[in-house]
């Protein structure tokens, strides 16, 4: 199979799940899957960026050599699927990061959550990834409150639903 000319077939669950299949069963595919991921095509990064955070909720280690390089598509990325599925993979990662890695998400993650302009499912995973990290990191945590407590009056139902659990958390 040729990812990235069956990414542009159909942007579908179904379709994202037959590339998961092939990714899974095939392990050096990871590496044409990555490619299209951290590639400069905006639909074909769009439409791997579902493959790639359903492939790291299944086999978070399969993802594990290019945790540098999803970080810098977080800070460069060029559609918000990019930081949206980056952003949960490593909010649910249950693995420990390297110290650098993890501080590097730290402030990128806080920084997503201060933008009011960013879509709730990044906000929300990015404030969870820092909450989790509250001890390490108590200056971002804080900040992560006081930006939910900001945002909660006006919050969507998701952002409000999070934005309080998140809350009780660092409480």
């Amino acid at each position: 199979m040729n990812i990235r000319t069956q990414l542009l077939k159909k942007h579908s669950r179904p379709n994202a799940d037959l590339v998961e299949s092939y990714v899974r069963q095939t392990p050096n595919a990871i590496i044409e899957l990555m490619a299209c991921f951290l590639g400069e095509e905006k639909i074909v990064a769009q439409r791997s960026a579902q493959v790639v955070g359903n492939l790291g909720r299944a086999q978070p280690e399969m993802l594990r050599p290019w945790w540098s390089e999803m970080a810098d598509a977080c800070e460069a990325p060029i559609h918000d699927a990019i930081r949206r599925n980056a952003a949960r993979y490593f909010s649910e990662l249950e693995i420990q990061l390297p110290k650098p890695l993890e501080k590097r998400l730290v402030k990128i993650f806080t920084e997503w959550a201060m933008d009011p302009d960013l879509p709730v499912g990044i906000a929300v995973f990015a404030m969870q990834f820092v909450a989790d990290r509250a001890k390490r990191f108590p200056e971002e945590a804080e900040t992560i409150k006081t930006v939910i407590i900001s945002r909660l009056p006006n919050g969507t139902p998701g952002f409000c639903n999070r934005g309080n659990k998140i809350l009780k958390q660092l409480a």
